[in-house]
């Protein structure tokens, strides 16, 4: 089982979001999945610009778990969980 790296972000947001079922519920089956798959690239999709380098994977409709992985010591290192306004600063739909 390799290593997950929490941010001190990531670690604010699930204070924020602790009335929000889903959203918990969606975070724990989602770190599960990536943390015994054999790639966790794969899982996720990989992102351009400002989070060049790392992927998200959505875990509800609207949120999303921004992480990079480090396939040489085995570590997933977990960047930030939100909407995506709130990550990228603007939204799709418009």
């Amino acid at each position: 089982m390799r290593f997950v790296d929490v941010s001190d972000e990531v670690k604010k947001k699930l204070k924020k979001f602790k009335s929000d079922k889903a959203i918990i519920e969606g975070f724990y089956r989602t770190l599960e999945e990536l943390s015994i798959a054999p790639d966790p690239t794969k899982i996720g999709e990989r992102k351009h610009g400002f989070y060049r380098n790392c992927h998200a994977i959505h875990i509800t409709k609207n949120h999303s778990l921004l992480y990079r992985y480090f396939p040489e010591q085995d570590l997933l290192h977990l960047i930030d969980l939100d909407d995506h306004k709130n990550l990228y600063g603007r939204d799709n739909r418009s």
